[in-house]
């Protein structure tokens, strides 16, 4: 049997558009021969979203955008997109807009609701984000960035030409300082050569000191060990001194507390001022007795004989 051009085209075209088809489902990884998973998301932005952008799970493609289009009631943008159906959509799914416009390079991902969720049925509306363009808060930001840049430059530019200016000229501070560091330098090398010998002197008395300190040690620091054990016995004479003079000072607490408390005779004399009193008293008629015998004497020996004083 003899097929016409026309069938032949026609069946053509039927097998071009079957494998157009499937090399569509297969590029978005979606099964060749089964149904697919169609949903909905409403977005304030598109954000260069456009159909057949791809729809990622994870970071795995699983579906793709089959159209975006501005609701006519909402104002809002929808995008209608389909995924594979073993694909757990569930309520608290959520679609958010990612890549960059400016690249052309747009996707939408979507971050799965708990598995326990019931799925969003076929047709079903998914929740949606915002998300932060990177790009363009770049081109929102960029005309203030230049600015700024070029404030920069200009004053890096003005503080180029003062410091050239200063450099250049000879009465400018930094020449003097520059020619005052350089005649410093020169100052430190004369000197560092004229004392060049006085150093190596010096070098050879401190190498000498050290072997004498060596020597003074002795060997395996027998003169150090020595030394350690005269200043131990010394700390533990010093140690007994110091409970010998702990033992005295807590005798003289106790002597200063009779006292105090009016112990003794002194302890009586310091807390009793009627006995001060009185034995000031006494002293003052025993001075008087005795200056009156000083100066009549005879009044109190005229009943003496010679004998009875002996």
């Amino acid at each position: 049997m003899k097929i016409s051009n026309e069938i032949k085209v026609g069946l053509t075209i039927i097998v071009a558009t079957v494998i157009f088809i499937l090399g569509i489902r297969y590029f978005e990884d979606l099964p060749l021969f089964d149904s697919t998973y169609d949903l909905v998301a409403e977005f304030e932005n598109a954000g260069g979203l456009i159909g057949g952008n791809i729809v990622r799970v994870n970071g795995v493609s699983v579906g793709s955008v089959t159209s975006v289009y501005i609701s006519e009631s909402t104002g809002k943008v929808v995008v209608e997109f389909h995924v594979d159906p073993t694909i757990p959509v569930t309520e608290g799914t959520y679609a958010t807009i990612g890549g960059f416009d400016a690249l052309g390079v747009v996707r939408m991902d979507l971050t799965l609701g708990p598995a326990s969720a019931e799925r969003i049925p076929e047709g079903g509306l998914v929740d949606t984000r915002v998300t932060s363009d990177l790009m363009a808060e770049m081109t929102t930001r960029a005309p203030a960035m230049l600015t700024n840049v070029d404030s920069v430059l200009e004053e890096l530019e003005g503080v180029m030409a003062q410091a050239n200016a200063m450099v250049s000229t000879p009465e400018s501070d930094i020449r003097q300082i520059l020619s005052s560091a350089r005649g410093s330098m020169r100052q430190i090398e004369t000197l560092l050569a004229d004392e060049s010998n006085r150093i190596a002197r010096i070098l050879a008395h401190a190498d000498s000191l050290t072997a004498d300190l060596d020597a003074a040690l002795g060997e395996d620091g027998e003169a150090v060990a020595s030394l350690m054990d005269q200043m131990e016995t010394t700390l533990a004479t010093l140690n007994e001194d110091l409970e010998r003079f702990q033992a005295t000072n807590e005798q003289l607490d106790e002597i200063l507390r009779k006292l105090n408390d009016g112990e003794g005779t002194l302890g009586l004399l310091l807390n009793d001022p009627s006995m001060y009193h009185r034995m000031d008293a006494t002293l003052s008629d025993l001075n008087a007795l005795i200056t009156d015998f000083q100066r009549n004497p005879g009044r109190y020996l005229k009943e003496m004989n010679l004998v009875d004083l002996f």
